[in-house]
């Protein structure tokens, strides 16, 4: 028998700066309810101890860990003796909390332990998983940590599963889900320690060594695991069978516990959804960025159509386009995939959220939504600043640039007289030059550099304007983009046309058939263009 030293029970909630703080207010259903589920599972039938779980009872609670040293937020609490026993500083090596008319016994534990265990707390439950796996997190504490390592006394808990396609050791059929991580060892105080997948043990000191022993920080428990996941496949939308139990071994002293983390139980797997996008990032580029949806099913049975929507501050088709109203899954299918693209709209909106979900009906969906977000964010404009030039009509050699800006990605250059660089070298004649800048997107836009100037002017003497689509016009060679003036007059001098910056758009007017006078005023020159204009036929 070991000594003992014992440690009052109890049942409100203990409140306190950076220490574990314990809730015994709440029922064994309550905390499965309300406490231990995260999405995907229904639960039902809950009982502590073989008996209805209705009202409190001294060895289960809620938890908040998040500002001591187990680091945990929240969650169920399960002891050998009353929760009060986890409370800090860690100041006796063999701290208990003495449970009176307890008789349970669980021949599960007394298979593990190799021993007869008593001051059981044991919670069971049925639940049905929506996905093909639970999980959920957790922490095993002990006052045994470490003198009685591989030295007897080694209190027992686990995770037994029973259900379909499920077969174990234990009652039922079940599995022991409390196992050391890649290994078929049970966790316990002789499989996690210093010497044993040290990885996963936390010293919390002796019970009298500082810190641990003058401060509330640190739990009664001399050691405690990290990183532990009990995990299994399930076949989803059946019904399974949960206990999860620790007791005293040998006595009912040195009490253990452990902390299942709050909202991990959990099933996952029965629908998911993913956005792949083109550049791995979950942010994309309207115009640009492309992306590919695949929603995949746990179970791979039956034909289903499931509805595709979409939320957030894109909208389809402005923002979005290709995703369908439904997609289908053939029987034995288990993903479907469809692309989509980002529409480059023009528009400056910042970035826009885009969720797009799909819930799969019946037991592998779960009914759950499956969902997934990315970021759109705005396509940069191609800015093009085209250089101009003014003919000296010295007969060299121009040259005229055009410098581009924005875009995503390389830009690359056409120029209308076929040069793909930014910038061309063009004879001393007035003539328009158009550049096209393209991104790496294939975003694209379009500038004029003009040649302005006397030099390259040519004025007809003659137009035919029949409307037979030939020479119809007084068309002014090189003079479209220039500032110009252009006059017009018979014979007797009196106009008959007069415009500032023509624009090759005159046929004649009413005039009659017969021969006139241009005068053609062009930016740069010293003196007009002149010469004479014969109109011939205006008649169909």
């Amino acid at each position: 028998m070991r000594p003992l030293l014992l440690v009052t029970t109890l049942l409100v909630a203990v409140l306190g700066h950076a220490q574990l703080v314990l809730d015994g207010s709440m029922s064994p259903t309550q905390l499965v309810q309300d406490v231990l589920l995260g999405p995907g599972v229904t639960v039902s039938n809950v009982t502590f101890n073989g008996s209805p779980a209705n009202a409190p009872n001294i060895q289960v609670g809620r938890f908040d860990g998040g500002e001591c040293v187990l680091q945990l937020d929240n969650g169920l609490l399960l002891c050998t003796g009353g929760i009060d026993v986890a409370l800090g500083p860690n100041n006796t090596a063999s701290g208990f909390s003495e449970v009176n008319d307890n008789f349970f016994a669980d021949n599960d534990l007394d298979n593990v332990a190799g021993d007869m265990t008593m001051d059981i707390a044991c919670i069971e439950f049925d639940f049905v998983p929506g996905g093909d796996s639970i999980s959920f997190d957790y922490s095993f504490a002990s006052e045994e940590y470490l003198e009685y390592v591989n030295a007897g006394y080694n209190d027992a808990f686990g995770f037994f599963l029973s259900g379909p396609g499920i077969f174990g050791p234990f009652d039922n059929d079940a599995v022991n889900l409390a196992v050391v991580p890649g290994s078929f060892s049970y966790v316990s105080v002789n499989s996690v320690h210093p010497g044993s997948n040290a990885q996963y043990y936390q010293d919390n000191g002796n019970g009298s060594s500082a810190p641990f022993a003058t401060s509330s920080y640190y739990i009664q428990f001399d050691g405690f695991t990290r990183g532990l996941t009990a995990r299994a496949h399930v076949q989803c939308g059946q019904t399974y069978h949960i206990k999860l139990a620790i007791g005293d071994v040998g006595d009912p002293n040195w009490d253990s516990g452990v902390f299942i983390l709050g909202g991990t139980f959990a099933s996952t797997g029965g629908a998911s959804l993913a956005i792949a996008t083109s550049t791995g990032s979950a942010t994309v580029m309207e115009g640009c960025d492309a992306a590919t949806v695949t929603l995949t099913r746990s179970g791979s049975n039956g034909a289903i159509a499931v509805p595709i929507q979409i939320s957030g501050e894109a909208f389809a088709p402005a923002d979005v386009s290709g995703v369908p109203a439904t997609v289908s899954f053939a029987d034995g299918q288990t993903s479907v995939s469809f692309p989509i693209s980002f529409v480059a709209d023009g528009s400056a909106e910042g970035p826009e959220e885009l969720t797009i979900c799909a819930t799969i009906p019946g037991a592998c969906g779960g009914g759950a939504a499956a969902c997934a977000s990315i970021i759109i964010t705005d396509a940069t404009p191609i800015s093009i600043a085209a250089e101009n030039a003014v003919s000296d009509c010295s007969g060299a050699m121009l040259q005229l640039e055009a410098v581009a800006t924005g875009g995503n990605g390389d830009l690359s250059y056409a120029w209308s007289n076929g040069s793909q660089l930014s910038f061309i070298t063009v004879p001393d004649n007035a003539a328009v030059y158009t550049v096209t800048v393209t991104d790496a997107c294939g975003a694209q836009a379009t500038a004029d550099a003009v040649v302005t100037g006397p030099c390259g002017v040519v004025v007809p003497n003659v137009i035919t304007p029949n409307n037979d689509g030939m020479n119809d016009a007084f068309v002014i060679t090189g003079i479209e983009y220039q500032s110009n003036h252009v006059r017009i007059s018979n014979r007797w001098g009196q106009v008959v046309f007069e415009t500032d910056n023509y624009r090759n758009n005159w046929s004649g007017g009413a005039v009659s058939d017969g021969t006139y006078y241009y005068e053609v005023f062009v930016a740069g020159q010293t003196a007009p263009l002149t010469g004479h204009l014969t109109i011939l036929s205006q008649q169909h």
